[in-house]
């Protein structure tokens, strides 16, 4: 089966669901620009007051799926940029339910969402592909803004996913559940931040944007570089 995008409602709140069997619900450049659109009539509708972006099954997003050919790479990654900038900028309260791993592509999603609800064995990470590119979508822009260096290098360098237990000490990761309720918990604190109002909540985004020194589309620049310029073996 190829990757899909699963939207529901539960309420006010819109679930967008990544699904893959089979590849750990790795999204490719349909899944994610199905996201995008998705998300441009989810703003413009009054009835979706909160947003929760997960995986099916037993996991949230093991990547993306781009091929060998460096151009249709650049391509999906440029589309997962996108995504995430959009979701950075929804005037609306955007929670990730995570269960199993998160790598990669998977990783820089949570990380761009504004609340992570995470099982406890949940596992966040960059695969050793990545490693000497880190063109990912954002997480190498994100990590440093929340971890001291020595925790950036690890997650970074080390390729061994990092369990939920330690980026819920780290501040990263909001609220830790038992495994398979990430998704209920997520639910349940999307329909209480609905009650925030829209205005409120797209001005507290607006000022959270504004107080970073780089912003996130002159990171996503250094990425495109950084995948044009790879070294040969490094994805």
């Amino acid at each position: 089966m190829t990757a899909e995008l699963k939207a529901s409602r539960n309420d006010a709140t819109l679930i967008l669901t990544f699904a893959n069997p089979g590849r750990r619900n790795a999204v490719d450049s349909n899944v994610l620009a199905a996201a995008i659109e998705t998300l441009s009539k989810a703003e413009r509708d009054d009835s979706v007051r909160a947003l929760v972006l997960t995986g099916a099954e037993r996991d949230f997003c093991g990547g993306i799926e781009a091929g060998k050919d460096l151009s249709t790479q650049i391509a999906a990654l440029e589309t997962l940029q996108n995504l995430i900038e959009t979701l950075r900028s929804f005037p609306k309260p955007v929670i990730a339910a995570i269960e199993g791993i998160a790598l990669d592509a998977g990783f820089s999603l949570a990380l761009g969402c504004d609340l992570i609800v995470a099982g406890q064995n949940a596992a966040f990470g960059i695969s050793p592909s990545q490693v000497g590119t880190w063109a990912v979508g954002g997480a190498g822009w994100f990590l440093p803004k929340s971890l001291p260096p020595q925790w950036v290098a690890e997650i970074l360098l080390d390729a061994a996913p990092l369990p939920a237990a330690r980026l819920h000490g780290a501040g990263i990761v909001n609220r830790l559940t038992p495994d398979g309720t990430a998704l209920d918990k997520a639910l349940a604190w999307g329909e209480q931040l609905a009650a925030t109002p829209p205005a409120a909540f797209e001005q507290f985004k607006t000022l959270l944007a504004s107080a970073s020194a780089s912003t996130l589309t002159e990171y996503f620049s250094l990425e495109r570089h950084a995948l044009l310029t790879r070294r040969p073996g490094a994805i």
